[in-house]
């Protein structure tokens, strides 16, 4: 079953595409990695997902609904740069995100204790966000977007400002997630971290969706060896791509 389907899905600003006839299927229970150099679509696509951003043109399909207000509620999202409110504490923060979806409360103060435990941001639950390095901000916003438990999760640039030991507890969380049968959707530049994370990719190029599937998958398209690596395809792919375009 398809989590997130995008039909001929395009955005332009101006005379400018950012996206171009893109037709994505992100199955249930996948880890999608969305690659790409920067500039060529990824924020932008996974904006019109959540609606920030309205399509020019195409249609997007998620949890088997185009209904934005109904499927919203149901997807978590983390953008690059995430604006949070610097005069609450984490916990008002995380409360207040918790009643805007509807959380119950009761489900929420276990989420909020089992998510800042797992962020070892416990002690400062009292902190005001203000006050806390880029790092931790990062953390408050990606237990944001776990609240709800939501069946879809739209990632934009996730590991930004992690410690290695914050990586891996986010790593093995989506991956839990997924095996509870919800779809992940992250865009990353860490290609090694998409290797080991992603089930499959999509790498884009300059508003256009070049290759899709496994890494064994974009092996063969890209007629690269089997001990090839991602960023090795990646590369490949994408320097390819700039000539055919």
């Amino acid at each position: 079953m398809s989590a997130i389907e995008t039909f001929d899905l395009t955005k332009k600003f101006g005379e400018f595409v950012a996206v171009d006839g893109l037709n994505l299927n992100v199955k249930e229970g996948e880890i999608f990695g969305l690659l790409g150099p920067n500039g060529a679509g990824k924020s932008t696509t996974i904006k019109m997902l959540i609606g920030l951003l309205k399509p020019s043109g195409g249609r997007i399909t998620v949890l088997g609904s185009e209904n934005l207000m109904e499927y919203k509620g149901r997807t978590g999202y983390l953008p690059e740069n995430p604006a949070i409110y610097e005069y609450l504490t984490i916990k008002e923060f995380l409360t207040f995100i918790g009643r805007i979806k509807k959380v119950e409360k009761d489900v929420l103060d276990e989420k909020i204790i089992e998510l800042t435990h797992t962020f070892s941001l416990e002690e400062k639950l009292k902190s005001y966000i203000g006050s806390l390095s880029h790092g931790m901000r990062q953390k408050v916003a990606i237990s944001a977007a776990l609240l709800a438990d939501p069946k879809v999760l739209l990632l934009d640039e996730p590991l930004t400002g992690l410690d290695p030991k914050s990586q891996r507890d986010f790593k093995d969380i989506i991956r839990e997630k997924a095996k509870d049968h919800s779809s992940i959707l992250l865009s990353t530049h860490i290609l090694d971290v998409a290797e080991r994370l992603c089930t499959s990719v999509g790498i884009f190029n300059k508003g256009k969706l070049m290759a899709t599937g496994t890494l064994d998958d974009l092996r063969e398209l890209s007629e690269s060896s089997s001990s090839s690596t991602l960023e090795d395809v990646f590369i490949k792919l994408t320097e390819e791509g700039e000539k055919d375009i």
